[in-house]
């Protein structure tokens, strides 16, 4: 089933338009399902401080930090946004209109910092938001202890841009911890809380100020001459004392400009580098790297935490630690990813347990190879054999648990069994689903989840039960541990770990071949649950990656994406989570799509690519899941899920999104593939594997700059599209000898291919064993 992106998503006369034109507005990104209820972020990298700024400008921010949440804190602790900061601007004398908002970007393109444009009558009002720490040093990441200093700041430029003059209104009340902030009008001017906390100061030339609403509000008034322009800066502290701004930078509001774009420079320059003909690529891999350091955040002991989001999901889950981890690793910032999963072994249980958010102790068996797959991840980036041995201990404890506990579910419903040692049901509340579908067994038959990990949290719209997905990445963890055991010359436990892994393999599989008897679809696919198989989908992908128990192109992943695309929804797969039929997921169909590239299906990768950019916020950023069709069901009747067409669910920005943008747009370009287990083969790195022949067009380049690989070493590759008949391929396969797979992006006949002049056998993909050296590509094709 192909895709036809713009012939189902855009209007007739659009598409035609763009079928005529060259091929490189094939990668046409213009936020077209943006959701109705967006949001944006600013903040530091690896900060504590998080600012969300909502559509129309203002800024809203929580107190409570992982360095002060409570010991018992739900989901959402810090949903509460207890300090902000209104910003409202008006034009004109007497009945004064609002500026309304006209757009939202961010700066230049790619920066971390929001921009929203509101307009009325002839005013316009440029708002630039951005974070800053004067004081760091730009060839550094922040640590724990940085960002003493740090602080939001806001640029309001407000034009006239009419011929006659006008008055411009600018008015700003807030709170900070949810004290109401007073307006002061002294030496300098700005709102704090009676208490003497900052919520702002303010620095202007022209306007003239007065207090309002019993010194709530502060108003803020200037005469603009036509096509004149008069700016506002603000200065929001990070929960400091009034009585301290002198130590506060003193530096212009352009220099704090300059040095947080310097500090974002900096932070990507030390890491890989991909460009792709298209800029929005370029922008949205380094806005998206962005996002995912932003949602990071040191607690009270010097932790770093991925965080899902900066509100409602300001939380820790392992399965997301894998995908948001490997996103800093392929981007080249192994420090903070080493960071955020040494963390993990500090939240394990005493018996070995990861479950997941670790407050809330559902069971949610997902984050056992989460956290196991990130630490062996780190390990395989990096070759630190020291690093794997400190922790191996915490993937060995996780696997001996799930040994342990996998018995659990082949001692239910057996007559047999002691009262006293049946198995219970963990504590769940709140956020329940549905019930698991139970059929009824003949007498001696076994469970349909038999040999798996007990009950546990469903998530992603599934029934609390016995999700594969969460089976799927535990089973993972145990694999991993066997590897690590391996690498670090522990025979005997490699042993009892192979056998484990074997035999929790074969139960799951096992399970999946007695649920597809429920099946009601064809042709038959990979179930989402033993009793419930057309359960939502999304995460059943991992059984695929990064697991490797079923094959990419096995009949039932075949199958599961003939389903997929049937049931798709504005480009992009819907039943993947809360929402069921009636909304997509995202950040989460980026996940899914790297199935696709694993297939070679170059064009199907790229198309989920560009429906999920297109489903992205005008700032870069996504919201968990969008509702598209509010006439569908949803998988579960939940509050979130109650929403009107294009509104989201769940938290924004979704990191989770953001760092799987970054995985795929490295992984089209350079992507790791080793055989599974019970496969034979040999681990090759495949370049350009997700580019579709329709992006190819001449003079355009494609390429990767250092880049870390799972195989030891940094790799650099690019494209070059000479002509229309010839391309050529550079690889600098790093330090260390690697098989390389190179895919010619191209559908037409190949005539020649030679490597470093020497001619080959013409192919659309060329494998070099073990190359070790610097390597040149020509490709002739008709």
């Amino acid at each position: 089933m192909t895709r036809r992106l713009l012939r189902t998503t855009l209007p007739l006369a659009l598409a035609t338009a763009l079928a005529a034109s060259p091929a490189q507005t094939v990668v046409h990104i213009d936020h077209r399902y943006t959701n109705t209820d967006a949001q944006s972020l600013i903040g530091l990298p690896l900060g504590s401080h998080k600012t969300v700024i909502d559509k129309q400008g203002n800024l809203h921010w929580s107190q409570w930090t992982l360095k002060r949440r409570p010991l018992d804190s739900p989901i959402g602790f810090s949903d509460q946004m207890d300090g902000e900061l209104a910003i409202q601007a008006f034009t004109g004398e007497g009945e004064a209109s609002p500026l309304a908002m006209q757009s939202q970007r961010l700066y230049k393109d790619r920066y971390p910092f929001i921009i929203t444009r509101l307009a009325a009558n002839n005013t316009s009002l440029e708002e630039l938001a951005f974070a800053v720490d004067p004081e760091q040093d730009p060839a550094k990441l922040p640590t724990a202890t940085s960002g003493a200093r740090a602080f939001d700041v806001v640029r309001l430029t407000f034009t006239n841009n009419g011929t006659e003059p006008t008055h411009v209104l600018l008015k700003l009340s807030g709170r900070n911890r949810n004290l109401p902030g007073h307006a002061y009008i002294a030496s300098y001017s700005g709102i704090a809380t009676e208490s003497g906390e900052d919520i702002v100061l303010i620095d202007h030339n022209n306007f003239t100020e007065k207090s309002e609403d019993n010194a709530l509000t502060l108003a803020l008034t200037a005469y603009l001459k036509p096509h004149e322009s008069e700016t506002v800066w603000l200065r929001l502290p990070y929960e400091f004392p009034r009585s301290r701004n002198a130590e506060l930078s003193t530096l212009s509001g352009e220099a704090l400009l300059a040095r947080a774009t310097t500090q974002w420079d900096a932070i990507w320059s030390r890491g890989a580098r991909i460009h792709y003909p298209s800029q929005q690529l370029n922008d949205f891999f380094d806005s998206s790297l962005a996002y995912v350091l932003i949602l990071t955040e040191y607690d009270a002991r010097g932790d770093l935490w991925v965080l899902d989001g900066p509100a409602v999901y300001r939380q820790y889950w392992g399965r997301g630690e894998l995908f948001q981890a490997r996103a800093m690793e392929v981007a080249g910032h192994l420090d903070p990813a080493r960071q955020s999963i040494k963390h993990a072994f500090h939240i394990q249980n005493d018996d070995g347990e990861w479950d997941g958010p670790p407050v809330s102790g559902w069971p949610a068996w997902d984050n056992m190879g989460g956290n196991a797959g990130a630490a062996w991840d780190y390990y395989l980036y990096t070759h630190d054999a020291a690093w794997l041995a400190k922790a191996y201990p915490h993937m060995l404890a996780a696997s001996e648990w799930i040994k342990a506990h996998r018995e659990e579910t082949t001692l239910e419903d057996v007559a047999t069994t002691p009262i006293g040692a049946r198995p219970i049901r963990r504590m769940l509340t709140g956020a329940r689903c549905r019930t698991e579908p139970t059929p009824p067994l003949a007498l001696g038959e076994k469970t349909y989840w038999y040999g798996l990990l007990p009950w546990s949290y469903g998530d992603s719209g599934l029934p609390e039960g016995h999700s594969y997905s969460h089976n799927y990445l535990a089973d993972y963890a145990v694999r991993v541990t066997a590897e690590a055991a391996r690498a670090l010359n522990h025979p005997h436990e490699a042993q009892w770990l192979d056998k484990e892994y074997a035999d929790y393999t074969a139960a799951i599989r096992a399970s999946i071949n007695r649920s597809i008897t429920l099946e009601k679809l064809t042709p038959k696919y990979l179930p989402a649950m033993p009793t419930y198989p057309e359960g939502a989908y999304s995460q059943s992908f991992l059984a695929v990656t990064p697991t490797q128990i079923y094959s990419p192109t096995d009949p039932l992943i075949t199958g599961l994406l003939t389903r997929m695309e049937s049931e798709e929804s504005q480009g992009l797969p819907t039943n993947v989570a809360w929402a069921g039929p009636a909304g997509v997921w995202p950040g989460e169909a980026m996940n899914m799509a790297e199935t696709y590239l694993l297939r070679n299906d170059a064009q199907h990768t790229a198309d989920m690519l560009l429906s999920a950019l297109n489903h992205s916020y005008t700032t870069n950023v996504f919201k968990e899941e969008i509702l598209t069709d509010v006439t569908k069901p949803r998988a579960c009747n939940t509050p979130h899920s109650k929403r009107e067409n294009m509104q989201g669910t769940g938290d924004m920005p979704e990191a989770w999104g953001n760092a799987n943008a970054v995985n795929l747009l490295r992984d089209m370009l350079v992507q790791e593939r080793n055989p599974a287990p019970d496969e034979h083969g040999t681990a090759a790195l495949h370049l350009f594997s997700g580019l579709p022949p329709s992006w190819i067009t001449p003079g355009e380049t494609f390429s990767i700059t250092n880049t870390p690989t799972t195989f030891g070493t940094s790799v650099s590759a690019s494209l070059h599209v000479i002509s229309v008949s010839k391309m050529q391929i550079t690889i600098n396969p790093g330090n260390k000898p690697t098989t390389i797979a190179v895919h010619i992006p191209t559908d037409k006949t190949i005539l020649t291919i030679h490597v470093d002049g020497k001619s080959v056998t013409p192919s659309t993909i060329v494998t070099i064993p073990s190359l070790s050296k610097p390597t040149t590509i020509d490709v002739e094709t008709e």
